[in-house]
């Protein structure tokens, strides 16, 4: 008996890196520090991407596996309790809904994406930590996104990050994100906004 329930040794839940783009987010492996410099560069430039417009340059930097989710915030009296379901989410997304998404914003009838949104990402605090699949990584990082259109529309939220990374000829691609709110109700901005 191996205590996991599908059969397979708990530390060897996932052999595949694909197998780490569903199921519950892995927890923190084994500190990483020295990766830390690299892997926040590379953020950097995914974020970079997505304040300037360059939405192929961001899909690129994307795993065909690729999933994105926003769990629910919780309102808990107790700290100790976490803050964000483990099963309920606001939003998820495939690297194909983000390729239909962005794809949309170049057409002259995306109408409603004029004029363009300006997003700014501020990243910060970034840790790399050992994954549970051979050439992955997790890597948990601050977040603060601002997002404006026009005089109506400002946007400014903070998060916590959290990213598997997988080296994938010779760079890194994300594989997965989870984007952990710091607000109890999220609007329709905030949810709008990539992080």
């Amino acid at each position: 008996m191996t205590g996991a329930p599908d059969g397979r040794s708990p530390a060897h839940a996932a052999t595949r890196p694909e197998d780490l783009a569903d199921g519950p987010f892995p927890e923190r492996g084994e500190r990483r520090a020295a990766l830390d410099q690299e892997i926040a560069a590379v953020l950097a430039d995914e974020g970079a991407a997505l304040d300037e417009g360059e939405h192929q340059l961001w899909l690129d930097m994307l795993d065909p596996a690729f999933r994105y989710e926003i769990p629910v915030p919780l309102l808990r009296e107790d700290p100790a309790l976490p803050r964000h379901s483990a099963s309920a989410v606001l939003f998820e997304a495939t690297k194909r809904v983000f390729e239909l998404k962005l794809g949309r914003a170049g057409l002259l009838q995306a109408w409603s994406d004029r004029p363009a949104t300006t997003t700014r990402h501020f990243l910060g605090a970034v840790r790399v930590f050992d994954a549970p699949a051979p050439g992955v990584v997790r890597a948990d990082a601050n977040l603060l996104v601002t997002s404006n259109r026009g005089a109506e529309h400002a946007v400014l939220v903070s998060t916590a990050r959290h990213d598997l990374l997988r080296e994938h000829r010779g760079r890194w691609v994300l594989l997965r994100r989870r984007v952990l709110l710091d607000v109890e109700v999220a609007t329709h901005e905030q949810l709008s906004v990539i992080f």
